[in-house]
């Protein structure tokens, strides 16, 4: 079993089967992965800035960045203040960022019923930050989630995240981090392709738990754990917690308008042939 001081980043753009992941990954029982975080990555990049900034006004100032974000209640926890009262009195060495995610994700971990001290994260946000996360994690387990970008555009599209253009960009954006900043990862990055996650389940995440030295058993496929707060809080997460099937793949390329197509931002085919996904006929603008 990992250190508990190793957490699992599952990183990739919106819509790659990050929740889905994050399911099963937290059915085994062996790690604690929350709600996405949002902010994770911007207090990791300001931390450094609050140098002159006493451990309590650090502390408080990070718990407010993530209580005031608009997805704050996803959490599901009444107060982060019994959390930064606590870790107030940490012993001077540990007064670190590290120090400050370990007891945060400990805090939620035990606010929502688990007691297993090995964390994860799956903000598809800590793309933007990924080189901070990276440079300050750099032993961490890093799974890379790739899907086809149609069919990832589409998604957020349905769920009303992003209009075409955006979600194009915001996935192009994506895994340009993912490749480039992954490489300077100390641990090998484990790449997986949605496609066959959703298509072979039991091979796929038997490779997922080997990879995170985790133990697998079949019956984490369909187990579905209590609290995890932010799938029944949104409608586009009402997937995760059915049986996995591969039904969803290729619904972009069936879904989306020739007029929609034309709204992709440049490099759009570009990235889906990098990602080794059939570009076909989109227009000329998306190449």
């Amino acid at each position: 079993m990992a250190s508990s001081t190793q957490p699992l980043f599952i990183i990739g753009a919106p819509r790659s089967g990050n929740t889905l992941t994050r399911r099963v990954l937290m059915a085994s029982g062996q790690i604690y992965i929350p709600p996405e975080t949002y902010v994770f990555g911007e207090i990791l990049a300001r931390w450094p800035k609050w140098h002159g900034l006493t451990w309590r006004e650090r502390v408080w100032l990070a718990c407010a960045f993530i209580d005031r974000h608009p997805h704050r209640e996803d959490f599901e926890i009444e107060s982060l203040s019994p959390f930064a009262e606590a870790l107030e009195s940490a012993p001077k060495e540990a007064r670190t960022v590290h120090h400050f995610y370990n007891e945060f994700y400990a805090f939620m971990a035990r606010e929502h019923g688990f007691t297993e001290a090995r964390w994860g994260d799956k903000t598809p946000w800590n793309t933007v930050y990924l080189k901070e996360i990276v440079k300050a994690y750099p032993d961490a387990y890093y799974l890379y989630l790739k899907r086809d970008g149609l069919d990832v555009v589409a998604s957020q599209v349905k769920a009303d995240m992003r209009n075409i253009r955006d979600s194009g960009q915001r996935w192009i954006d994506a895994n340009t981090a993912c490749m480039k900043h992954l490489k300077r990862a100390r641990r090998a990055p484990l790449t997986i392709a949605y496609e066959d996650l959703v298509s072979q389940p039991e091979a796929i995440f038997r490779q997922i738990f080997d990879w995170a030295d985790m133990d697998f058993e079949p019956e984490h496929l369909i187990r579905v754990p209590e609290k995890l707060a932010d799938v029944g809080r949104h409608a586009h997460h009402a997937a995760v917690t059915r049986p996995i099937t591969p039904d969803s793949i290729g619904r972009g390329r069936a879904s989306l308008t020739p007029g929609q197509l034309a709204e992709l931002p440049d490099g759009f085919s570009t990235m889906m042939e990098t990602l080794g996904y059939t570009a076909g006929s989109l227009p000329q603008a998306a190449q």
